[in-house]
């Protein structure tokens, strides 16, 4: 049944989301085609709305796909439509478990179409190489695997932003508890879950840092020259830390949900 849930999420989201990731693609395509002619004022102006374009398209793209996954929650648990969702024979467990899979598959897809579109637009050989370079300094000196780190600041973005699309269905699980102004207590929740989360990390790592003098320099200090060890303590610590602030949280709203629903 899990299955199924997720086929009508994952059709709702394709069906608001599908415009923005062909928006996406088509600008980076034209924009591409009008950088690469013989540049005179007007197919420069016409080249810079088409990046411009596609520069909106692409910020549609990373706020639609929050928005979305949280008006997505709100209407199939709480909404009209909540009525349908709740006569189906499964679990809280499982619905939420749908709205977390949904949002993490477009979260990956919205991903992949911004990275696909600004290499449409800006790659080139020297360009490549170029980054490449830049990338390859700034790792050589850390004495760190330059894929490694670039997967791993990506990785780290990606489950921050996460968190936060999260703490959205937290906020909307404890402000649908509340009898008026719903909407919001949802945000007023979701902030708050934000910042504690934000905090706890924080806390953690002072945590660490009384243990490691090198992390602790990151409390004390304004300026400070990272060496590879604390580098890599740092990113693995972050990582393993927002596993397990997004993996508990998920079970606080699964049990929050088993509480009951109010339908409005």
């Amino acid at each position: 049944m899990l299955t199924k849930l997720l086929k009508y999420d994952l059709k709702y989201m394709i069906k608001n989301m599908s415009v923005f990731y062909i928006f996406s693609i088509f600008f980076a395509i034209t924009t591409r085609i009008l950088f690469s002619v013989k540049q005179t004022v007007i197919i420069d102006i016409i080249g810079q709305i088409s990046v411009g374009t596609m520069f909106s398209m692409l910020a549609s793209v990373l706020i639609n796909t929050l928005m979305r996954s949280w008006i997505r929650f709100r209407d199939s648990i709480y909404k009209d439509e909540a009525y349908l969702t709740h006569t189906l024979p499964v679990t809280k467990k499982d619905i939420y478990n749908s709205k977390f899979l949904q949002t993490l598959i477009f979260f990956i897809v919205g991903f992949v179409v911004i990275v696909l579109s600004l290499l449409i637009v800006y790659y080139t050989k020297d360009r490549w190489i170029a980054l490449k370079t830049m990338i390859n300094s700034i790792t050589s000196g850390l004495n760190i695997n330059a894929v490694l780190f670039v997967l791993s600041m990506i990785g780290i973005i990606f489950l921050e932003i996460f968190n936060a699309i999260q703490s959205g269905f937290f906020g909307i699980i404890l402000g649908h508890k509340k009898n008026n102004n719903k909407i919001g207590y949802s945000v007023l929740f979701g902030f708050l879950e934000y910042m504690i989360s934000q905090t706890m990390v924080l806390i953690l790592m002072f945590i660490v840092g009384l243990f490691d003098g090198n992390i602790m320099e990151l409390f004390k200090n304004n300026n400070i020259l990272l060496n590879s060890n604390t580098l890599k303590l740092i990113i693995i610590l972050t990582t393993i830390l927002y596993l397990l602030i997004i993996y508990f949280m998920s079970v606080i709203c699964k049990k929050e949900l088993d509480k009951g629903v109010n339908i409005e």
